[in-house]
């Protein structure tokens, strides 16, 4: 009786004797890799040497009595390992045995060197190492542009808040009305949510002026005035609401203003767009800063009715609700939340 040399099988068998397809055997390799061991010829694999070891052949044929050759060993000093199976250089061997040997069959039957009780517990799974996947730059696909909105859409006033500076000077400087003798039928009253004309106003001057003394906030798609409180979500029911104060009219002539031009200049981060326009002794109750996504409008009123004006489009989206302007004793800053992430170019406008 001769030793069958086909992998997995490792029967003894009789030369002499005919046998036809009594081998079931593997016609591949044994493969080790991330804990997992199977044979290359069949697709099943396990993490426990047992069972691969029990892992019935995929083909049948004739037994095999030669041997197979014995690989040409390499001159490298050899890697002593504590435990487990040593496969390197060609050897396969047990830690706690000194035999070795070339041929798998050959191991698989090399007897076991201890004694002792039978075990059922399944050795515990090896846990599987995390490797960090690389990301080449022709993996990474720049980030969608979002379709530009129009540039007629509504205009929406900015909430607004006033510095502790500009207010400081606001209340040092005299407050004075202008006479009804110096004030022309084209004069449009400049008080928030009033906006009636002198010519739309009886002559005894008995008319209340119904305004909003307050600012407009857009918060979470509601929208409001921070004087009276009121909620909407719609716009156009937002520009509706009646003043909750009463008081005089505050006229502005349109054909006495002085329509001049400041410096302003503008910077961006990752998330928004800062627009500032110097000026001094800006009238918080007078100006408007108005813009939809895409557009932006102001009409700064300081000094001794100096006018400054702005109208453009923007090279970028932004998002008005997230948007809010300052006013302070030098300067009015705009800060618009951008609508995507991207840097606006150098232009600021189109």
């Amino acid at each position: 009786m001769v030793l069958c040399y086909n992998k997995g099988c490792g029967k003894e068998f009789d030369p002499a004797v005919p046998n036809g397809e009594g081998c079931i055997y593997h016609s591949g390799a044994p493969v080790f890799h991330e804990g997992y061991k199977s044979w290359s010829c069949c697709e099943k694999r396990t993490t426990d040497f047992t069972e691969f070891l029990n892992i019935k052949g995929c083909c049948k044929g004739a037994h095999n009595s030669v041997k197979p050759a014995e690989p040409v060993k390499e001159e490298k000093e050899e890697k002593i390992i504590s435990s487990g199976i040593n496969a390197e250089y060609g050897y396969k061997s047990w830690s706690c045995c000194e035999k070795r040997t070339t041929d798998f069959t050959e191991f698989l039957n090399i007897k076991g060197c201890c004694k002792g009780a039978h075990n059922s517990v399944k050795p515990a799974e090896p846990v599987k190492e995390e490797k960090e996947e690389k990301v080449t730059p022709d993996a990474v696909k720049p980030p969608e542009r979002m379709a530009r909105p129009s540039e007629d859409s509504p205009l929406v006033p900015l909430p607004s808040t006033i510095s502790a500076s500009l207010r400081k000077l606001l209340n040092k400087l005299v407050v004075s009305e202008k006479s009804e003798e110096g004030v022309t039928k084209q004069a449009i009253c400049q008080r928030k949510g009033c906006g009636k004309a002198k010519v739309d106003v009886p002559d005894d001057g008995e008319d209340d002026c119904n305004h909003h003394p307050g600012c407009p906030i857009f918060h979470e798609g509601m929208k409001y005035w921070s004087c009276c409180n009121k909620k909407t979500t719609d716009f156009n029911d937002f520009l509706k609401q009646k003043g909750c104060t009463n008081g005089t009219h505050l006229w502005g002539d349109p054909s006495q203003k002085k329509v001049v031009q400041c410096r302003y200049d503008w910077h961006q981060t990752g998330e928004f767009v800062n627009f500032t326009v110097y000026a001094k002794k800006v009238k918080p109750d007078l100006c408007s800063v108005y813009c939809n996504a895409v557009k932006l409008k102001l009409d700064i009123h300081f000094g001794d009715d100096q006018v400054f004006t702005f109208d453009q489009v923007l090279a970028g989206i932004i998002d008005p609700e997230m948007s809010k302007v300052t006013y302070a004793a030098t300067k009015v800053e705009v800060n618009m939340k951008k609508a995507e992430f991207v840097a606006w170019p150098s232009t600021f406008v189109l």
